[in-house]
């Protein structure tokens, strides 16, 4: 099984962000699409895992933000990266609350490292991916990105994340959620009601 964790977003902000692909795909941008039920915040890449392992995963991810509150985040525009030289995506900057989202990765991280899953090298740098660039393109792929970007925003809580498997297939990559784990404090409010 080919797993990682992410918190989903809200069907309006995917629906924006349908709407930009839609009209930068008319553009001479030669760009793989992700569709839009399958952006997401990722936290943590497992990659190939055994399903035997499935249960210890679960509980080490149950653990991870069981001491970690719901925090807001900011889908703050599209636009290319790396920012200097041939864009390889086109992402959407993440703002808002990112001490609490560095913290959850983090936690997550620390919680599969201990069951034997390769620690994160790089820092966690909060992104929304759009489409993956497969090529050169034709002309001026920051303007037609720039004029269009600023669409993708919008404001989305994080209350849960979500172990998903990923199937890669003909189409791209088919993102299955497998199951969902409560931010501490979301998780008591909802015992509670």
């Amino acid at each position: 099984m080919r797993l990682f964790v992410a918190a989903e977003l809200p069907a309006d902000l995917r629906d924006r962000f349908a709407s930009l692909q839609k009209d930068l795909a008319a553009a001479p941008l030669p760009v793989r699409w992700v569709p839009p039920e399958g952006i997401h915040l990722t936290l943590k890449f497992l990659g190939e895992t055994a399903q035997s392992r499935l249960g210890d995963v679960e509980t080490a991810l149950r653990e991870a933000g069981r001491d970690l509150v719901p925090f807001s985040l900011q889908a703050a525009g599209a636009e290319p990266f790396p920012v200097r030289g041939a864009p390889r995506l086109i992402w959407v900057n993440v703002l808002g609350d990112l001490a609490a989202a560095r913290r959850l990765a983090s936690a997550i991280d620390e919680a599969t490292s201990r069951i034997g899953f390769p620690s994160e090298t790089r820092e966690f740098r909060p992104h929304l991916t759009l489409g993956r660039v497969k090529g050169p393109g034709r002309g001026d792929w920051r303007s037609i990105v720039a004029e269009a970007g600023p669409r993708a925003s919008g404001g989305f809580e994080v209350s849960d994340y979500v172990l998903f498997e990923s199937r890669l297939g003909p189409g791209g990559a088919l993102y299955t959620p497998l199951e969902r784990f409560a931010l501490g404090r979301a998780a008591a409010g909802a015992r509670d009601r």
